[in-house]
């Protein structure tokens, strides 16, 4: 049976980004008593003690208001949503949007059209989503006193993530802004750097995380920037098994210490009349929740098979369409150390909650 959404949504749809980031989370519900797992039951991941293997992925947690919700929610692997070196501003409203996509989202699919919903959906078989913010960001000082924040607010047995991002004319350029982001977040007080390579980050377009060659000279000079901690690099989705293979393969020799993925999956939001929902700029958007879990599991398969097949010192983390608590159990079988909700958590807060207590829905 679906899933009634009856929890209010934390993220204001009708709302700006800054908005959202200075007047909410919005959330008025209890905060859930938690029973604790002794910490023998904890779990090794990159170098640290987590009480469970959920978590949120870079998207959500827009703060250290944000982060700290999800940690006290009982999501114990937080991601703290990707920064800049600078300031940067968001794209205007709108910038979410529930959509229709005709279902589970299949590779000829990508790119395709899909057409927002006037209402939003009843249940969270039908919760999608699409975003469009251009990762923007505050001003370091902001960001070095909240980072601080975030991670000292947290239980014994969590983890901060912080995703940074880079840009940039060239490869070194690129490589430049993405260790001074990782540089920050690092000596503000983050446990784990994720680097987001999945957006477009030098001005010849396309995505980072798709080309092994790219992939390895960046995550190689950032590795080697922020050690000892930990770098995550973020995915999408790629065109076939042989160019993941080959990525991997770059990112182990590279000093990666664990791949993320999946993120969003592009599609072309349109109206009724064919035209852009987003505005004029903005017909490709990425396309989050239900519809988007079957090729989050693929990935999350392919991925433990390669890093398995040649013995790559990897973790995995897992993302994309959880938006129930049985769903986490579906990425962690696939192969995924660790099981990320973002478009799930922001309008059912209580997921970690019912995985914890074993509730697992039909």
């Amino acid at each position: 049976m679906p899933q009634t959404l009856t929890a209010s949504p934390i993220y204001d749809i009708h709302k700006t980004y800054l908005e959202n980031a200075d007047q909410g989370p919005f959330f008025s519900g209890h905060l859930p008593q938690r029973q604790w797992k002794p910490e023998s039951e904890w779990i090794d991941f990159l170098g640290y003690k987590i009480a469970s293997p959920i978590g949120v992925p870079a998207g959500p947690l827009l703060n250290s208001k944000w982060t700290t919700l999800a940690a006290r929610l009982g999501f114990d692997v937080v991601t703290y949503k990707t920064i800049r070196s600078y300031e940067h501003p968001s794209h205007p409203l709108p910038n979410v949007m529930f959509v229709d996509t005709g279902g589970a989202i299949a590779e000829d699919r990508i790119g395709a059209a899909a057409t927002p919903l006037e209402h939003p959906p009843s249940s969270s078989d039908e919760l999608a989503i699409t975003n469009s913010f251009g990762n923007p960001s505050r001003k370091p000082e902001y960001l070095e006193m909240d980072i601080h924040l975030a991670a000292h607010a947290l239980e014994k047995g969590q983890l901060l993530i912080v995703s940074v991002f880079g840009t940039g004319g060239s490869l070194s350029e690129a490589a430049r802004g993405f260790i001074k982001a990782a540089s920050l977040a690092k000596s503000s007080g983050a446990h784990v750097i994720e680097a987001n390579f999945s957006c477009p980050n030098v001005s010849s377009g396309g995505a980072l995380y798709t080309d092994p060659e790219a992939s390895y000279q960046i995550a190689k000079e950032i590795a080697e920037a922020i050690k000892p901690t930990p770098l995550i690099v973020k995915m999408g989705v790629f065109k076939d098994q042989a160019e993941l293979e080959a990525v991997l393969l770059s990112l182990a020799r590279a000093g990666v210490r664990a791949v993320c993925g999946i993120n969003t999956i592009p599609m072309n939001v349109v109206d009724a009349k064919g035209n852009p929902a987003l505005g004029e700029n903005r017909l490709q958007s990425g396309i989050c929740g239900d519809p988007i879990r079957p090729m989050a599991l693929s990935f999350i398969r392919q991925a433990r098979m390669i890093i398995d097949n040649h013995e790559l010192d990897l973790e995995l983390l897992g993302c994309g369409g959880i938006t129930k608590a049985k769903h986490f159990d579906q990425f962690l079988e696939a192969g995924a150390g660790a099981a990320l909700t973002a478009t799930g958590m922001m309008w059912d807060p209580y997921l970690a909650h019912r995985w914890h207590t074993k509730e697992r829905q039909a």
